[in-house]
């Protein structure tokens, strides 16, 4: 039988990843890459394939990868047309920034009865809608979301990724919230993960438990960050008792403003539970016992730029806070983080982050916004 085909959106970290593990599994897999980044592609290209490497050496310990071996990729492109005339299945895997950029190329090349898996979704689903009723595009795609990657993994160079885990579980939902049914039937077939099912997309965006540990870690240890450029374990040294209890108020907030809106969500620690079958009595626990997270050595960041704080603070605690002052529920913790991230980077991210009105949900009602999603 001929393999069924796949477009991989994305070749960073995550790309690498599920592009490896989707040719492993028999399918035919096309990767697009932006232009910019067309580096990510020529080292696939130049290595002929993908090799997930089966250890790596970090501060003198070496350690084993859950994935390797060698996959095969049967086409790469940095032409969008290209990539969305390959498959009816496209996996978008890319940092949240890059989304809006994805999207306005792949807007004019989607067909009907295709299917956009964001990976992690962080409300992307709903900013692509705004852009096509804004460009005046009508397609009958279905856009669905997870709430975090598959994978903790590293791209070594382009060609060559470790993957130290693979999550046991992923939340997911589409949009419509009506399709998720639909969805997983298509994702289960695709990849051999536990799919747990949410109401909508508003619970895939704030069920991604980066908002609790990377923020405020990063921002309330950006002098040491700064000062050693990066030179400490992150969640083992940086998620102290003080700084956790900052997260376990972040994720109080999150858990209140899920609940207003419907959604039933874990809490960060169930959430390892379900995720990786961490047993963990608190934040603090998991940051001194999980054996994943600090795997790779001194991973902080080295400035405010750095993904924890430019990426998570406005694409993930903004939509938080926003939603808070929608329903009238104060997030004083959240906004903290933000606004202490807005002087670092020099950047108002209460307006430059994914708002309500950018996420099209501006203007309308709790009873709206959860009719719209569904």
């Amino acid at each position: 039988m001929i393999a069924k085909k796949v477009t991989v959106l994305g070749a960073g970290n995550g790309g690498h990843a599920l592009a490896f593990q989707l040719s492993k599994l028999g399918y035919s897999v096309l990767i697009y890459e932006h232009p910019d980044f067309s580096g990510n592609i020529e080292g696939i290209k130049g290595n002929g394939g993908i090799e997930a490497m089966e250890r790596i050496e970090r501060n003198g310990k070496e350690i084993a990868a859950r994935l390797s071996g060698f996959a095969e990729i049967d086409a790469l492109t940095t032409n969008m047309q290209e990539a969305l005339d390959y498959s009816d299945t496209l996996l978008m895997i890319v940092p949240s920034y890059a989304q809006e950029t994805f999207f306005k190329l792949a807007i004019p090349h989607l067909k009907d009865s295709q299917t956009l898996v964001i990976l992690p979704g962080n409300f992307g689903s709903l900013v692509i809608k705004r852009m096509m009723d804004e460009a005046g595009v009508k397609r009958k795609v279905l856009f669905a979301e997870t709430n975090s990657l598959p994978y903790a993994c590293r791209m070594i160079l382009p060609g060559r990724v470790f993957i130290l885990a693979v999550k046991e579980a992923l939340y997911c939902a589409s949009f419509p919230g009506a399709e998720t049914k639909r969805f997983v039937t298509v994702l289960s077939e695709i990849l051999p993960l536990k799919f747990l099912t949410l109401n909508n997309v508003l619970g895939t965006g704030l069920a991604n438990a980066n908002m609790i540990v990377h923020p405020a870690t990063a921002v309330l240890n950006m002098g040491v960050a700064e000062s050693r450029e990066g030179g400490f374990y992150f969640y083992k040294e940086g998620m102290s008792e003080s700084i956790s209890k900052v997260q376990q108020r972040i994720d109080d907030e999150r858990l209140s403003v899920a609940k207003a809106l419907d959604l039933n969500l874990e809490s960060f620690t169930e959430s390892q539970k379900t995720f990786y079958n961490l047993d963990v009595r608190s934040i603090h626990d998991f940051a001194q016992t999980t054996p994943i997270h600090s795997s790779f050595g001194y991973d902080a960041p080295k400035s405010p730029r750095d993904r924890y704080v430019s990426e998570d603070c406005p694409y993930l605690l903004l939509p938080l806070f926003e939603f808070g002052r929608l329903l009238g529920i104060e997030t004083p913790a959240t906004e903290s983080i933000i606004r202490i991230a807005s002087i670092y980077n020099d950047v108002d991210y209460f307006k430059e982050g994914r708002t309500l009105d950018k996420l099209g949900l501006s203007g309308i009602t709790r009873k709206q916004i959860l009719e719209y999603v569904q």
